[in-house]
């Protein structure tokens, strides 16, 4: 209906501008013979020369209508475009919303990617919420989630592995088991996130928030995990990741003859 509607204003807009465009080539003709038909000296011709002067200020007037109504056909087909473009665009986005989560939840207990990777990146760039998402078991190596809201997100034994979460809301998640080495975390908000037995070599943890995360002790490894400026880190937590290889300026700034053999164990991810 809207495809036939900008098809008839553009159809009369042309005709519009079809019919100015005769008027203003016939006018001058008739302009031309008013003039010579009021040169005469006889009442007919003078009548007849009046007749066609009232000709030429009609063409006139009906040549500017003509025009005027074209003008606005195509402003009216103008905005009519600018509405429909929009609304296929809120349309397309919707569509890939729905494939997306499409993806995600007929993946949801079966490993590998399923094709996750690129649905979350699609709902992220779409502005959707991911909060209490099901990543269980998935494989989302490099997958690109910076600032995303995963809130009760459970990403239990999910392959996180150089993952760039910067800046994402991670409170109250699941990464029990996660595989998280060279994971980029840098700001992230892990107030209550579950880090049970997952593994955090390599990973990025700078100016992370831990508000009373959970299973910290039991991280399977965190060495060579850069701790520098985190927030609200549980008491006892960064000497804890210090001693299993993590670094931060003071760990850097130590000579090597400093570390313990034991500290120096955990150095290979």
């Amino acid at each position: 209906m809207l495809g036939e509607r900008r098809w008839m204003r553009w159809t009369l807009g042309a005709l519009g501008v079809a019919i100015g465009g005769a008027l203003a080539m016939t006018g001058p003709v008739a302009a031309q013979a008013a003039a010579q038909a009021a040169a005469g000296t006889s009442s007919n011709a003078v009548g007849w020369g009046q007749w066609l002067q009232n000709v030429v200020n009609l063409s006139r007037l009906v040549e500017l209508g003509a025009f005027v109504f074209s003008a606005y056909q195509f402003w009216a087909g103008r905005r009519e475009r600018i509405v429909a473009d929009a609304a296929e665009a809120t349309r397309a986005v919707i569509d890939s919303n729905y494939q997306a989560w499409q993806v995600i939840n007929s993946a949801q207990g079966k490993g590998g990617s399923g094709g996750r990777v690129e649905a979350l990146a699609d709902l992220l760039k779409n502005g959707v919420s991911l909060a209490g998402i099901t990543l269980d078991d998935a494989w989302l190596e490099d997958v690109q989630l910076p600032r995303a809201m995963l809130v009760r997100g459970s990403l239990q034994r999910a392959n996180l592995t150089r993952a760039n979460l910067a800046g994402a809301n991670l409170e109250g998640a699941d990464l029990t088991d996660a595989d998280l080495v060279a994971a980029n975390l840098s700001g992230a908000y892990l107030k209550h996130a579950n880090l049970t037995r997952a593994r955090l070599s390599a990973a990025t943890l700078d100016g992370a928030d831990l508000t009373d995360v959970i299973g910290w002790r039991d991280v399977r490894t965190v060495s060579h995990a850069s701790i520098d400026a985190l927030r609200n880190a549980p008491a006892g937590f960064v000497a804890f990741a210090r001693e299993l290889g993590a670094v931060d300026a003071v760990t850097r700034a130590r000579p090597d003859d400093e570390l313990d053999g034991h500290s120096r164990q955990f150095r290979a991810i």
